[in-house]
């Protein structure tokens, strides 16, 4: 009788330990599969856009007076005209996302998000100080030829005599 109660008595404690095992096994692939989806490198890409430098965007600016400045002074009427361009914002990049919105990557070693398009700073006002800016006739010329350049309202726009010297 001793000797069956043993007999049980070792199977049942095989089984346990069996159990046991499997149950600590399994919480250790568990606990691995976590642990791996933690230490996997993911590019860290910000989900707004990238701003860029001032210094870009303040050379932009120039470059958009400029152009207004020396096709204004081309202008019937108008003489020499300064001009100056608020801009709202800066420089923009816009990443290529794939259908999951996660950013689409290239590279090797070092992974760099693929930029899909950039935007230029939108104009959101000009001044024009102009000799001829006196005049109606002229200063209507200024408005029209600005708001199209810039695809601008004439409230965004403002239009005065340059200062005699």
């Amino acid at each position: 009788m001793f000797r069956k109660f043993w007999d049980s008595y070792k199977n049942n404690f095989k089984k346990e330990i069996l159990v046991h095992i499997l149950i600590i096994i399994g919480l250790i692939g568990i606990v691995c599969i976590a642990l791996s989806s933690c230490f996997e490198q993911k590019p860290e890409i910000s989900q707004e856009p990238e701003v860029t430098e001032t210094s870009e965007q303040e050379a932009y600016r120039e470059a958009l007076q400029n152009q207004l400045s020396v096709m204004l002074s081309q202008i019937a009427g108008v003489g020499r005209a300064e001009v100056l361009v608020t801009l709202e914002g800066s420089k923009t990049c816009h990443y290529a996302q794939d259908a999951d919105s996660r950013y689409v990557t290239v590279g090797g070693s070092q992974k760099e998000a693929l930029i899909e398009s950039v935007s230029l700073p939108a104009v959101t006002g000009v001044i024009v100080a102009c000799e001829g800016g006196s005049q109606s006739t002229v200063q209507e010329t200024v408005y029209q030829t600005v708001s199209v350049a810039c695809g601008l309202r004439f409230s965004q726009i403002y239009v005065t005599a340059l200062e005699q010297k």
